[in-house]
């Protein structure tokens, strides 16, 4: 069978650079690729017209179309599955994903998708396309929420993948990844591993681990010698300059992290940067040594909000501000750059605890940093608090995690004092940037602001007034 699987990413290339690899999709591309099937992909980075998304499925005439989206995303899913009904109504239409797995009733209820792929859909999608193709029903696959005469069918979960190892490499040709790779500047994206055991309050992993429950284990990591395996195939068929590894807690298992280190280590010599925990890392100098010595160039650290009680009680994550500063100067003693993931706009959270999360930046001087709005997902602990406590405002949606507004009616914060407090990130960012390119030039910024009450704008505008005067002074 022909298969166009379609990944919504509007805006994502404005933001990131250029597209990204989605494993999910890649997965799911290969299993059917191995099978004998066809597959092409259609990344929506932009909104297409009807017209525009009609020309791009009817050149590949496909018998399936799949998409996948996040939360964010799923409103074009509605949008291009409507115009592909409504033009070529026996075209089955499957949407899978994050928001699939984490919102099923919300996919099915529109009526031009045929059917919800909830949870892992490699075999899935494998089993329904099979079926399809020999003509038998398909109404008893296990992971599809569908419709038949008027009715929801909620198909019954199917085991998780037990061994990674069985499932062939994730498929980069569907994402003509020569030309992704020539514009992010050759960093290869990859798994080892599938899910998270801890239990924050605004991640999907608490829900997932329920749902899935009784299907086998929901952490999983590849063997050491499987991840080998594929960067020696992606070294024979793409440049590598840095390897991006995404698992939420790359340093999970500590004696597999210690083994993989050591192989990658002999072997390759591309840097790498990882997702870790403060609780990882803090107080095991062995495993910070080791993955320095392997090669790792950066770590990625979610430290969220700077207020301990808001971030131990609101968002279940229960390090302190001490051992989040230690995990920093460690990592740094061993060269490695840090990456540190924050959040703004929480329930129960004050412009006060804002400015906490930026005073502990700038206490940190990471190399880089990630700001954003809080989002309530659904399927997870805070969504239900702020629809419980009717702070989620009614039909209100963004398309990114990146805006500066807010979808929840904040008691303790303000539209103004979310803004304020999202200017004062990009404040840091241009302070800290500065810092690092010209100490000096940094003092004197840091006088600036001392005189000017803090006030950013008025610095910034002290600073350039300050540069002219020295151009023709010189």
């Amino acid at each position: 069978m022909k298969i166009v699987l379609v990944y919504s990413d509007v805006s994502g290339v404005e933001r990131y650079g250029s597209r990204k690899f989605y494993h999910g999709v890649g997965y799911v591309s290969a299993v059917l690729k191995k099978a004998g099937h066809e597959t092409s992909l259609i990344y929506l980075q932009r909104e297409l017209s009807g017209e525009e998304f009609l020309a791009e499925v009817e050149a590949e005439s496909p018998d399936l179309v799949g998409f996948s989206s996040t939360t964010h995303q799923h409103l074009f899913v509605e949008r291009y599955a409507a115009v592909l009904k409504q033009h070529h109504p026996g075209v089955f239409v499957l949407s899978g994903g994050t928001h699939a797995t984490l919102s099923p009733a919300d996919v099915i209820a529109c009526e031009s998708i045929d059917a919800a792929c909830v949870g892992e859909g490699e075999h899935t999608i494998l089993e329904l396309v099979e079926r399809l193709e020999q003509g038998k029903d398909y109404v008893d696959v296990r992971n599809l929420w569908l419709r038949r005469n008027g009715e929801v069918i909620r198909n019954p979960l199917r085991p998780l993948v037990a061994d990674l190892d069985d499932l062939p490499f994730a498929d980069r040709e569907i994402f003509d990844y020569d030309d992704m790779l020539a514009h992010n500047d050759a960093w290869i994206d990859m798994m080892s591993g599938r899910g998270c055991p801890y239990n924050c309050s605004y991640c999907c992993n608490p829900g997932l681990k329920k749902r899935f429950r009784g299907l086998g284990r929901y952490v999983r990591f590849r063997s050491v010698p499987h991840v080998m395996a594929e960067i020696r195939a992606i070294r024979e068929r793409y440049p590598i300059k840095v390897i991006n590894f995404q698992d939420d807690t790359f340093t999970l298992d500590r004696e597999w992290t210690l083994e993989f280190c050591k192989a990658y280590g002999e072997e390759f010599g591309y840097p790498f940067w990882i997702n870790t925990r403060v609780e990882r890392i803090e107080s095991d100098e062995e495993v910070v040594a080791a993955l320095a010595s392997a090669g790792c160039q950066g770590i990625r650290v979610g430290i969220e909000s700077g207020n301990e009680w808001l971030r131990a009680t609101i968002l279940k994550r229960s390090m302190t501000n001490d051992e989040i500063i230690r995990a920093f100067r460690l990592v740094k003693r061993y060269g490695l750059q840090v990456y540190s993931c924050n959040m703004l706009g929480l329930p129960g959270e004050t412009a006060e605890m804002i400015q906490e999360t930026i005073e502990l930046n700038r206490k940190l001087e990471p190399d880089e940093f990630q700001f954003s709005v809080f989002y309530p997902y659904p399927m997870t602990e805070l969504y239900d608090q702020t629809v419980g406590k009717g702070m989620l405002c009614e039909g209100e949606s963004l398309t990114s995690y990146y805006a500066k507004a807010s979808i929840l009616d904040l008691p303790d914060l303000t539209p103004e004092e979310i803004e304020k407090g999202y200017d004062g990130f990009v404040a840091l960012k241009r302070e800290l940037a500065l810092k690092r390119r010209s100490p000096l030039k940094y003092r004197i910024y840091k006088v600036l602001s001392v005189f000017t009450g803090g006030d950013i704008e008025r610095v910034r505008m002290v600073f350039h007034q300050l540069k002219g005067l020295l151009r023709r002074w010189a």
